[in-house]
């Protein structure tokens, strides 16, 4: 709408600009050459020079060739600016409801109530000895005890003051802390009869300043209902009434109740001032309306107000909130046009939209002017420097700042810290933003959801994903509530990484949030008509556990409910538009894309007038789709089978897991890099024979490699070795060729020294398997490291991946899991060594371009690991070497028959996989099954053994006397006492023993029963000694319900000992006292 300032306003020239301002600036010299204002910003360098491949040939220029996403896959703005978005009430100290000169806020030019003080205005019966100035009557309520009535005292003073006093009175007690004090003062003066003389009191202006209070307790509600009580009582209603309730609507976040409050103001015929208008600016700017908040601006001039310097400053403002910082520009420029001189105000606003912009420069400048003018360089200045700072991506620039705002004495408060950890973390100094975090702690500044969500992603940025875990951990425990914004920054800060145990922590956290409501996955209802899973504006990682969190959904409906299990229309939202205001993930718009394109799902991309990425498929063919084991492929390919069990170990085990792989594969990638750095290719020394014969010789030796039983990396290493050799040769004749390859392949092996699983085969077997006469080979090999000077090393580009694939952690997946994420890299790194376009890469870098390349072409994200990206330092696709790598490997994936092997081999490992996992779940329901049953039989036997016991009791109380043994063994035998008692029946007669009560449920066939997981027996008798016959016979009573004995009985009476009592024990032994000793026999 405007077009933005030359500058930021002119230098100091008048009579403000004293010695001791420049002496100011003078000391702020070295700050300014530190920040780079002497030189001019943009000045173009001398061009570089053409870049040349470690081939020795030139790179072609990549012509501003980007590959999207190589290295940072982030949202524009980053996950720290979507927070900051977010949390933009909190983290926004620009806003005017920070800022003391802010419209409505008290004490600045707010509701007009008037100084007041004693107006020696009389009121009923009022002595003069009763007379209270307003500071005395807050002292008097200050003192008051907490819970006591106000006294009568503060009524009498009351009848001595004027409405204006009193209004000033409730405003000052809310200032001093006693809010609750003032609304009792008025609800007593509002309660009072209509005849009472201080109900006079109950005027505009207190009803105005009681209105305003209610920001105290956030009471809106309060605020409406005591203007509906104006309304009825007939008080007047004006200007600063109005406004003071559309302030307190805005201050409770009732941003629409203030545009009906201003509305309502208009239909009454009340005119709006100049405070008005610019609260009706800062609702717009709040609610996003910015197009409707520089239109206030013309409303005023249309109805003859004159906007003052603080209108500007609210839509300037106001303009910086909506994220239009040009047009904020536009309005500083009115704002200069219209001849005011910017204030501290201004200017923060200013070095804000400047910020936004990006314009670092012009930030530094206004800078400049306000310490020229010696304007306050407040904690909102300071913030909004470091901010812009930290959107240029100037973390040095934003440590120095934040070092002359410690010299200035100005605290820095939450919203500094939370820019500072982020402009350390975009600059990948981790160190440096945990240090700040250690720092803001010190100061005794407490971390909000925004400072952990900013130390999160800088520790994500260093690599640092267990330290990122910690500090969720530390959010936790201490009661800071993660929200949404701090779930997508730690999960995605995991899932980039690649690393399947740190993926692994990312599910159990996404687990974790869904339970908590955080993130919510489509309902899959048949009876619904369409069914959507919504990815837009979350983070990679988040979106791709939802993705496969919804896709095992589908799966569990499609299997146990058939075609018809799922709604008609099942669409996939990756990209929401206008319909949302935040912006989408483009990697997951492509990676969804893709994967359901790779795979074969239903799902088409279909134009939808609500969203711009939408993809659709009908519910029958998806479930039929689910059904099959491609389905299971895919899913296995967004969350690698194993991954969940690499990352089962306790914290301590999975530490350490990943200590060991990053030292490992750093110390590896060491060596690789000293290797490029040392050695290269001279792609012109190659003679034309080796070129023509350079595919056939790599196809003989990945032959005989197989023939062999090689390791893949040692005939990629053979086949490095042999074009070193091509290289270095000043002349190779075609006959030789093939002794030379297999030369170079025994130099790898012999380099490679013997595998752990089984013995290097010798170098006969190799010259036996390349129909050479072993000392042909044995002279060839001499030869090659004669002319390679003895160095043969050689580490192919097989290695490199090995390496990049180790530290991803794939040696800790099960097979279907290694070959989902091994095998396609490996294949087309088998198809790499026929590219002669990629001998002049450096190897780490072509196996980069193609871990990438596959991981594209199949959607998996990330498409290249953090954890990668740390290891070898390919950051961003900022070479023309990892340009032309990238653009290789892009071709060698569009061959359809890897990705077709792949698929086969992935389909039919998910197919074996699920066979499996069914014969599981068959052998246990088996098991469970057996166990019934078992459990069933001894039920059964319990059932007998207390029937058994039955017919003891009724047989002792029919006979009046204890049972003889006989009758004892044939109770529990079902016969004589010869067929199945002969323990009971060598027992004297009537002196039935206690291990005829304790003989074992197992005796009578079939294991022991358990209840409760304790062994069942019949009860031992030991404790019942001195007792009265009927305690006896109430005792054998009970064992038919022994299945129900208290365990504290059973603790009493004790164990069974081994071998039960008839298996030979003593009486004492076993535990066995007769009955006799009950005198039972008396």
């Amino acid at each position: 709408m405007w077009a933005p300032p030359a500058s930021a306003g002119p230098g100091p020239s008048g009579p403000g600009a004293g010695q001791d301002l420049r002496a100011l600036f003078l000391a702020d010299q070295s700050l300014y050459a530190s920040l780079g204002l002497g030189g001019a910003p943009g000045e173009a360098g001398a061009a570089p020079p053409s870049a040349v491949g470690w081939g020795g040939q030139a790179l072609p220029d990549s012509n501003g060739y980007r590959v999207p996403w190589f290295g940072r896959n982030r949202n524009k703005g980053g996950a720290h600016r979507q927070a900051r978005a977010a949390h933009g009430a909190r983290g926004c100290e620009a806003c005017p409801a920070a800022r003391a000169d802010a419209p409505g806020a008290p004490g600045a030019g707010g509701p007009a109530c008037g100084p007041g003080g004693p107006g020696g205005g009389r009121g009923g019966e009022a002595s003069p000895g009763d007379a209270l100035s307003v500071e005395e009557a807050v002292a008097l309520v200050r003192r008051l005890p907490r819970g006591d009535p106000l006294p009568e005292r503060l009524m009498r003073g009351l009848a001595h003051l004027d409405s204006r006093a009193v209004a000033l009175l409730l405003k000052d007690l809310a200032k001093a802390g006693l809010d609750a004090r003032s609304f009792e003062l008025f609800d007593a003066l509002r309660a009072l009869p209509e005849r009472h003389p201080l109900r006079r009191h109950c005027d505009v202006y207190t009803y105005t300043a009681t209105i305003s209070l209610c920001i105290y307790q956030q009471a809106a509600d309060r605020a409406m209902e005591l203007l509906g009580e104006m309304r009825a009582r007939g008080v007047e209603r004006n200007v600063h009434t109005y406004t003071a309730l559309m302030n307190v609507c805005i201050k409770c976040g009732r941003l629409p109740s203030a545009l009906d409050i201003f509305a309502a103001m208009k239909a009454e015929g009340c005119t709006p001032n100049v405070v008005t208008y610019n609260t009706l600016i800062d609702v717009h700017g709040k609610l996003g309306q910015w197009e409707r908040a520089v239109g206030v601006l013309k409303l005023m001039r249309d109805e003859g107000v004159s906007p003052a310097l603080r209108t500007f400053n609210t839509l300037i403002i106001a303009c910086n909130m909506c994220n239009q910082p040009r047009e904020a520009l536009g309005v500083y420029g009115e704002l200069r046009g219209a001849g005011f001189e910017p204030n501290a105000t201004t200017y923060n606003a200013l070095i804000s939209a400047h910020g936004k912009l990006g314009q670092l420069d012009r930030v530094l400048e206004a800078y400049k002017d306000m310490v020229w003018k010696g304007l306050e360089r407040s904690v909102i200045t300071y913030s909004s420097l470091i901010s812009a700072c930290e959107k240029a991506g100037r973390w040095e620039t934003a440590l120095q700042l934040f070092g002359e705002m410690q010299r200035d004495g100005c605290a820095a408060n939450t919203v500094t810290y939370n820019s500072l950890i982020t402009a350390c973390g975009q600059g990948a100094q981790w160190e440096k933003a945990r240090a700040v975090f250690e720092q803001m702690q010190a100061a005794g500044c407490t971390p909000d959801v925004v400072t952990y969500t900013a130390l999160i992603s800088a520790l994500e940025r260093g690599g640092q994903w267990q330290l990122a875990v910690d500090a969720f951990t530390q959010m936790v425990a201490r009661g800071c509530r993660p929200d949404a914004i701090v779930y997508n920054a730690i999960i995605d800060a995991l899932w980039q990484t690649g690393v399947v145990w740190a993926q692994a922590k990312a599910r159990e956290l996404f687990v974790g949030a869904m339970k908590q409501g955080y993130f919510r996955n489509a309902r899959l209802s048949a009876d619904g008509g369409r069914s959507e899973l919504n990815l837009h504006a979350l983070t990679a990682g988040v979106a791709m556990l939802s993705l496969h969190s919804w896709l095992q959904d589908i799966q569990a409906k499609a299997l146990s409910g058939g075609d018809g299990a799922l709604p008609p229309v099942v669409a996939v939202v990756t990209d929401a538009g206008a319909a949302s205001r935040e912006q989408g993930n483009f990697i997951i718009k492509e990676a969804v894309a893709t994967l359901t394109a790779f795979w074969g799902a239903p799902f088409r991309a279909v134009q939808d007038h609500t969203y711009l990425g939408v993809l659709e498929a009908p519910g029958p063919q998806l479930a039929a789709w689910a059904r099959s084991p491609g389905f299971s492929a895919a899913i296995a390919s967004l969350f690698p089978p194993g991954t969940a069990d690499a990352g089962s170990a306790e914290p301590r085990a999975a530490a350490q897991r990943e200590f060991s792989a990053a030292a490992q594969c750093g110390e590896a990638f060491g060596a690789v890099s000293r290797f490029e750095a040392s050695h290269s290719l001279a792609l012109q020394n190659m003679t034309l024979p080796f070129l023509q014969q350079r595919t056939a010789l790599i196809g003989a030796m990945l032959d005989k490699g197989t023939a062999l039983g090689l390791k893949d990396e040692v005939v990629h290493d053979g086949v490095l070795l042999l074009d070193r050799a091509a290289s270095t040769a000043t002349q190779m004749t075609a006959d030789v060729l093939p002794l030379v390859a297999a030369a170079a392949l025994q130099l790898a092996l012999s380099a490679a020294g013997p595998a752990a699983d089984a013995p290097a085969p010798s170098a006969a077997a190799v010259a036996e398997a390349w129909g050479v006469e072993a000392p042909r080979l044995l002279d060839m090999c001499w030869q090659l490291q004669t002319l390679l000077s003895d160095d043969t090393l050689a580490i192919s580009t097989m290695r490199c991946l090995k390496v990049y694939l180790e530290r991803m952690g794939y040696r800790y997946l099960d097979r279907q899991g290694l070959y989902v994420m091994a095998g396609l890299p490996i294949m087309l790194a088998v198809e790499a060594l026929f590219d002669m376009s990629l001998l002049n890469c450096r190897p780490s870098v072509v196996a980069a371009a193609l871990l990438y390349a596959e991981r594209r072409q199949r959607g998996a994200v990330p498409f290249w690991p953090s954890s990668l990206a740390r290891l070898t330092g390919y950051e961003d696709l900022t070479t023309p070497e990892l340009a032309c790598a990238v653009r290789a490997a892009q071709k060698l994936c569009r061959k359809a028959l890897y990705a077709q092997i792949y698929r086969a081999q992935s389909t039919s490992l998910a197919a074996a996989s699920a066979s499996q996992q069914q014969q599981q779940q068959q052998q246990q329901q088996a098991q469970q099954q057996q166990q019934a049953q078992q459990q069933q039989a001894q039920l059964q036997q319990h059932a007998a053994l207390a029937a058994r016991a039955a017919a003891l009791q009724a047989q002792a109380a029919a006979l009046q006397g204890p049972p003889s043994s006989g009758a004892m063994a044939r109770a529990f035998s079902g016969g004589s006492s010869g067929s199945g008692g002969g323990a009971l029946s060598a027992a004297p007669s009537g002196a039935l023993t206690l291990a005829a009560l304790s003989v074992p449920m197992g005796s009578l066939g079939g294991g022991v029963p358990s209840l409760g997981g304790a062994p069942m027996e019949l009860p031992l008798l030991a404790q019942l000694q001195g007792q009265q016959v009927g305690a006896a016979q109430q005792l054998l009573g009970g064992l038919p319900m022994a299945a129900s004995l208290s365990a504290d009985l059973s603790a009493a009476l004790g164990a069974r000992p081994p071998g039960g009592a008839g298996a030979g024990a003593g009486p004492q032994e076993s535990v066995a006292f007769s009955l006799g000793l009950l005198n039972l026999n008396a």
